[in-house]
C-alpha cells in the first residue's frame, strides 16, 4: 500500500508548521524574496505574508527577516533557526519515508529505528552489514566479546575493548549494527579448524564473480540476509565451491565492527 505521511508541528492546538509552510521557506530562501516565494509555492502574497508573520510572532527566534520595498520590492531571507526549521522536516520526511518503505517489507524491523536504517539507508565501505540484538557480553582482562543475536536465528561474536563497550553503551537487549569487510570473510564447506574464526553464518552460496587472483563469492543466509567474501583464488578448496552449495561465512571477532545509536 503507498500511504503519504504528512508532518505538522503545533502549538497549543494551533498550527505552527507543515508541508505547506516549509515549503513557503524553502521558496523564500531560493528568491530571497517573499513576493517570489509564494508564487514559486503557488499560495497567493497575503497568505504568505500572514503565515510568515504568524511563524515569526509565534517563534522566540523569528524565521524570516525582511527589508521594506513593498509588494513587489525588498528582500527575505531565513534566520539560522529558520534554516534549522527546513533542515529539520527534511530530515524528517527521511526519517518518515523509511517508516514507509519498511511497511511494505516484512522483513524490516519496525520495532528499531536502527534496524530501518541498516536496511534503507545506512551505507559503509564494509560490504556486510547485519541488524542484531545484544544476547550477552562476556567479560575478559583486556577485551570484551559481545554475541549478537541476529533476526535469521544466528549469531554474529564482536570483540572490543572495555572502552567501546562503555562509550557505545552496549548492554544486552541493544540493537546494534555489525560491519565486516569482505576481505575478511572466508568462505569454507565444513567447519575450520582455526579457532580464530569464531563467527560461522551458515548459508547457500549465490553467485561467483572471478577476477584474475581472486573471486568475490556470495553467500544466501536463512532469511534472506547476503554476506558478501572477498577469497583469494589459489587458496585451498576454493574450486570445491560452487553456487548452489552449502556453506559457511567465517571470519574473526577481531574483524568485527559495532554500530549502534546511542
Amino acid at each position: 500500500m503507498d500511504f503519504d505521511a504528512l508532518l505538522t508541528l503545533s502549538e497549543n492546538g494551533k498550527v505552527f508548521a507543515n508541508p505547506r509552510r516549509v515549503a513557503l521557506l524553502k521558496a523564500v530562501q531560493q528568491t530571497g524574496s517573499i513576493s517570489k516565494g509564494a508564487k514559486q509555492a503557488g499560495i497567493s502574497y497575503k497568505a504568505a505574508y500572514d503565515a510568515i508573520k504568524d511563524m515569526n510572532t509565534r517563534s522566540e527566534t523569528p524565521l524570516i527577516t525582511s527589508e521594506k520595498g513593498g509588494k513587489g520590492g525588498g528582500g527575505a531571507s531565513l534566520t539560522n533557526f529558520g534554516q534549522r526549521i527546513v533542515q529539520m522536516y527534511d530530515l524528517l520526511d527521511t526519517i518518515q519515508n523509511m517508516g514507509l518503505q519498511a511497511l511494505n517489507d516484512k522483513d524490516a524491523p519496525l520495532h528499531s529505528l536502527l534496524g530501518v536504517m541498516a536496511k534503507f539507508s545506512l551505507q559503509t565501505s564494509a560490504r556486510n552489514q547485519f541488524f542484531g540484538t545484544i544476547s550477552s557480553i562476556e567479560n575478559h582482562a583486556l577485551y570484551d566479546r559481545v554475541f549478537i543475536s541476529l533476526q535469521n536465528k544466528q549469531q554474529v561474536i564482536a570483540t572490543v575493548t572495555h572502552g567501546s563497550t562503555t562509550r557505545l553503551q552496549l548492554s544486552a537487549g541493544k540493537d546494534v549494527v555489525a560491519l565486516v569487510k569482505g576481505p575478511s570473510i572466508q568462505v569454507c564447506r565444513e567447519q575450520p579448524d582455526d579457532p580464530l574464526l569464531d563467527n560461522r553464518l551458515y548459508g547457500t552460496i549465490g553467485d561467483i564473480q572471478n577476477g584474475d587472483s581472486t573471486a568475490e563469492i556470495s553467500v544466501r543466509l536463512d532469511g534472506g540476509e547476503e554476506v558478501c567474501a572477498l577469497i583469494n583464488k589459489n587458496e585451498n578448496g576454493v574450486e570445491q565451491l560452487k553456487p548452489g552449495s552449502h556453506a559457511l561465512a567465517c571470519f574473526s571477532s577481531s574483524q568485527v565492527i559495532i554500530a549502534t545509536l546511542c
